[in-house]
């Protein structure tokens, strides 16, 4: 065993989070229940230092030696990646399996090379090591503990880091440095064979897991990942949130308290959902709340919410953008949606002040000084009433645990364990929020699929999920493989149309049933003739079983109109966008305006979004049990009919 000097150690302080408890660490696990589980043990340190010992000494320590700037380029050949990815393998892979062979690796000259060093000396190096059980040293001048913004006396950056605000991975990497200092025994899995898990999911079948029933084997592989980042590829009717329940249950296995545990949703339905499942599965005290819930919280505890909360009125900003571009603009004022997309762009994407985006813009535009100016008058009418909108409590909350160290490190304490649904609809600040609540601990568990992806114009894009493995290198990928919701041809049908996207993962999709269902598709003369079908095959629906689909709110009325015209009360059915339909199910759906120009959409097709329109026909299709019935005009059938092998 090979100590580092003293002096290496002493500048290694005490930090402000939370620490695991000796359970948490896995310090107690008995050699002989190790044993008969089929682990072995490993002895996890974390070494920094100044003066390390010669290489060949090393060596016969036992430690496999490596020179950070041979290792810098296989990293940088990892973050060369696209969001086109032939496989589900982590892009890091050839630098995580040095800690899955070693248990011991020693890493000398990490001297910084610039601004990028300490990140990906954190990411790629540490943070997998210290995953994975092993002992690593690293031998470098710079000092990571230091509290100083700027440049260490060995070169490594130490100051803000983009897009986080703050030092996000010296923090994080202090915090790991401090946990890592003393050896602790852990359990360690060897690496299972591929041909055994390729048996495992062969031969075994769990039909319909529940809460509290047996899981499948993937995911029973993403219930027990580790304790770092782990993510999930919930395809459509996988039992993404029976997974949530389960791995909630598996963190209070290993010790985590309910209170330390954060499940964050997309809306405020959902939360409602997984509140309800975890106090029926025993895990009342784990806060399950959406993203706008978590910013009220934060901002009123830390004393920085206003008298109201709400979005301004209509006619009020109807005014203001009427100041702003003045009659001489007339023409190219926005609309009201326009206009609040515009702001909320400002605060979600762009994440700006109104100083930043005035200062941002080219004086030459005169556009884009207005869209400023907008963006600054409404700032001041909301601090003038009193007000905050809903975009504030997501962005002011991202500001205040960038800017304020203490309340960073408050909440970062608060929950230490962190769990995210439905990844793949988050936009960019919300990315942020997770990821500064989440740190410097690093228990993240998202859950999404990138071929559900369908609110663009929310600011939600595929890649966010797809390049997860950039922000954290040393995630755990699981893509759970079973469609326990649709039957077979429905399942069959999705697997085929959503294969022709190429910005997604190559991933396997499968019944979880062996109920066959049944697709139909007919073509109408014309519209009107098909809508007249629809209202006769829901005259006889039996209410909350049945839906009926259509891309836009237009469609759904030219059905409604036919059943008026025929006696047909259509309030036996429920009729939704393809967009509302997300995250809903019935035995019955019906598909109405399967013709190009619809779906896919003309207007999507002039922005290049035909993937997008793929992914958002696959959710449509992926609603029903049993039966799907598409509806279409002779002639004019849908492209994504004949890549699904409908019809």
């Amino acid at each position: 065993m090979i100590d580092p000097p003293g002096e290496d150690i002493r500048f290694i302080p005490q930090v402000f989070y939370k620490k695991m408890t000796r359970r948490e660490k896995g310090a107690e696990p008995v050699a002989g229940s190790l044993q008969a589980a089929g682990m072995v043990t490993r002895t996890r340190q974390l070494i920094w230092t100044r003066h390390p010992p010669p290489p060949d000494r090393l060596r016969r320590a036992g430690y496999r030696v490596f020179r950070y700037p041979a290792l810098r380029e296989r990293i940088l050949r990892c973050r060369d990646t696209g969001p086109s990815r032939a496989d589900l393998e982590n892009p890091a892979a050839p630098i995580l399996r040095i800690f899955q062979r070693h248990a011991r690796v020693a890493v000398l000259e990490a001297r910084g090379h610039g601004p990028q060093d300490l990140p990906l000396i954190y990411a790629y190096l540490v943070e997998p090591a210290f995953r994975r059980g092993c002992r690593l040293l690293i031998g470098a001048n710079g000092n990571p503990a230091a509290n100083g913004e700027g440049r260490n006396e060995g070169g490594l950056d130490e100051g803000s880091e983009a897009p986080w605000g703050y030092p996000w991975s010296r923090e994080r990497l202090r915090y790991l440095l401090t946990e890592g200092r003393e050896p602790v025994v852990v359990p360690w899995q060897e690496p299972v064979p591929r041909w055994r898990r390729w048996a495992d999911r062969l031969f075994r079948r769990v039909d319909s897991p529940t809460d509290d029933g047996p899981l499948d084997p993937e995911q029973t592989a993403a219930v027990n990942a580790g304790d770092g980042v782990v993510q999930v590829i919930a395809p459509a009717g996988s039992g993404k949130t029976t997974v949530l329940i389960h791995r909630v249950r598996e963190l209070r296995r290993r010790g985590a308290a309910p209170e330390n545990i954060l499940c964050l949703s997309f809306n405020r339905e959902a939360a409602l959902e997984m509140n309800r499942r975890l106090e029926r599965s025993g895990l009342a005290g784990v806060r399950a709340c959406s993203f706008h819930a978590m910013g009220l919280a934060l901002l009123r505890q830390e004393g920085r919410l206003r008298r109201r909360i709400g979005e301004m009125p209509d006619r009020e900003l109807t005014n203001l953008v009427e100041k702003v571009f003045g009659p001489e603009n007339a023409s190219s004022r926005p609309g009201l949606t326009a206009a609040r997309n515009l702001i909320s762009g400002f605060k979600l994407a762009r994440m700006v002040t109104p100083a930043q985006a005035r200062a941002a813009c080219d004086e030459t535009d005169p556009a884009a000084l207005r869209e400023a100016r907008l963006f600054a008058a409404y700032e001041q009418a909301q601090e003038t009433g009193g007000r905050l909108d809903f975009d504030d409590l997501i962005a002011r909350s991202v500001r205040l645990l960038q800017q304020d160290r203490a309340a960073r490190h408050r909440w970062q304490a608060r929950f230490t364990r962190v769990l995210v649904d439905e990844y793949q609809d988050i936009e960019p600040a919300q990315a942020l929020l997770v990821g500064l609540l989440a740190a410097p601990q690093d228990s993240l568990f998202c859950v999404g699929d990138e071929d559900q992806c369908i609110y663009a114009w929310r600011r939600a894009t595929v890649r966010r999920i797809i390049e997860l493995d950039q922000v954290y290198p040393g995630l755990e990928r699981h893509a759970l493989a079973r469609n326990y919701r649709c039957a077979r041809r429905i399942v069959a049908a999705s697997r085929r149309l959503i294969r022709h996207n190429q910005t997604r993962f190559r991933k396997p999709l499968r019944a979880g049933t062996a109920r066959d269902g049944q697709i139909t598709a007919v073509t109408c003369r014309d519209r009107p003739a098909g809508a007249a079908l629809v209202a006769w095959l829901i005259s006889d629906a039996v209410p909350g079983e049945v839906a009926v689909l259509a891309r836009t709110a237009r469609l759904l009325a030219e059905v409604r109109q036919a059943c008026a015209r025929r006696g047909v009360d259509s309030g036996r059915v429920e009729m939704a966008t393809m967009h509302g339909a997300k995250g809903r199910q019935w035995d019955r759906v019906i598909i109405f305006g399967a013709d190009e120009g619809q779906v896919p959409h003309s207007s999507s097709l002039q922005e290049g979004g035909i993937e997008a329109e793929r992914r958002l026909f696959y959710v449509a299709l992926t609603r029903a049990k049993e039966r799907v019935e598409i509806i279409g005009t002779a002639g004019r059938e849908s492209r994504f009919l004949g890549e699904a092998g409908i019809g």
